[in-house]
């Protein structure tokens, strides 16, 4: 990475990153709804951040888009606790949300920083 805040993309980063987006969009469409209506509009910015966030990574190719994509996926992970609590139960989708929240932005760091 650049002092400037630009990123230079290497070809497994860049994969990475679209499997990133594809993980959170389909785990929007796994774990909505949430339980409650305000939840369940916090729950969509969350996810909107984390699209939006690897969108500027991706394209605009700046650190400010990882940020928000992780602060987003921290969000992601409460979200998750909130609607595991809620449910009163365990669900497999509930396990996998949380890793992939977790070690997506982790291995898209070390990727990045692989360079």
């Amino acid at each position: 990475m650049s002092k400037d805040n630009e990123m230079r993309l290497s070809a497994p980063a860049s994969v990475w990153l679209w499997i990133s987006v594809a993980a959170a969009v389909v785990g929007a469409f796994m774990l909505f709804p949430i339980g409650t209506t305000p939840l369940n509009v916090i729950f969509v910015a969350v996810k909107a951040c984390m699209v939006i966030g690897l969108a500027v990574v991706l394209f605009a190719r700046r650190l400010s888009g990882f940020v928000l994509w992780s602060v987003a996926s921290a969000a992601a992970v409460v979200m998750t606790i909130i609607k595991w609590v809620l449910a009163a139960s365990f669900e497999p989708v509930f396990a996998l949300a949380l890793v992939v929240d977790v070690v997506m932005p982790t291995v898209a760091w070390r990727l990045l920083h692989a360079q």
